[in-house]
């Protein structure tokens, strides 16, 4: 039977470390709130999913955020956000696990859909990406036998090249790529906006969602 693991890749929750470029806008008390609606309705699309999920995170916290208590988890390690998330996948598929896909924590209302979409394209091909709106990618994933850590070098993190670049890596390196359906996350307030908007329209309820109607009803924030 193939062993699945789903890594959940996130900065703990510490004040003024957490959504930078949000809390340029909000202040980092709302965005430290915010990041934790975040990680609850990431937690509950962790546990909706049935294959084991690790917890990989970035802090001085010796245990994972409340939302996802019990759940395994270990602190990132690495210099750089490419050798961090390398790192994770190695430390997984050396646990025994055969396929692992990871994701960032600022994807809220990420359907379970597409995590579902990229196991089952691993059953083809050897690494799946999810495109990001903004030129990244949201999700990766690999079976055990294609790993490589050259995906994860030499590239201009946080640019808007970053999947083409990843793409690139994965085609020298002579290894079949899959995409599953894009997906935006959300690091900057405009967004916030489309996710409270896309939100709103389909009347989906979250803890992402109800946070940002409290701050609209007590505290006047418009989005």
């Amino acid at each position: 039977m193939t062993k699945d693991a789903l890594i959940v890749f996130l900065k703990a929750p510490e004040h003024g470390r957490v959504k930078t470029r949000l809390a340029a806008h909000l202040g980092d008390d709302v965005t430290l709130e915010l990041y934790l609606a975040f990680l609850e309705d990431l937690a509950a699309l962790a546990r909706s999913f049935v294959e084991k999920t690790f917890v990989v995170y970035d802090g001085i916290e010796e245990n994972p955020p409340q939302a996802f208590a019990g759940m395994p988890f270990f602190k990132q390690r690495g210099a750089t956000i490419g050798g961090k998330m390398s790192n994770a996948f190695a430390d997984v598929f050396a646990m025994g696990f055969d396929r692992a896909v990871l994701i960032g924590s600022d994807l809220p209302d990420l359907p379970v859909e597409h995590l579902l979409q990229a196991f089952e394209k691993l059953d083809g091909a050897q690494v799946v990406l999810g495109p990001a709106t903004d030129g990244g990618y949201y999700l990766i994933g690999f079976r055990k036998d294609s790993f490589s850590q050259a995906l994860f070098s030499d590239i201009g993190w946080g640019g808007p090249s970053v999947l083409s670049e990843t793409l690139a890596r994965a085609e020298a390196a002579g290894l079949q790529t899959a995409l599953v359906d894009p997906w935006p996350d959300i690091d900057t307030m405009e967004d916030l906006k489309r996710f409270y908007l896309r939100n709103v329209q389909t009347g989906r309820g979250s803890h992402t969602m109800h946070f940002l109607k409290q701050q609209e009803e007590a505290h006047g924030l418009r989005l």
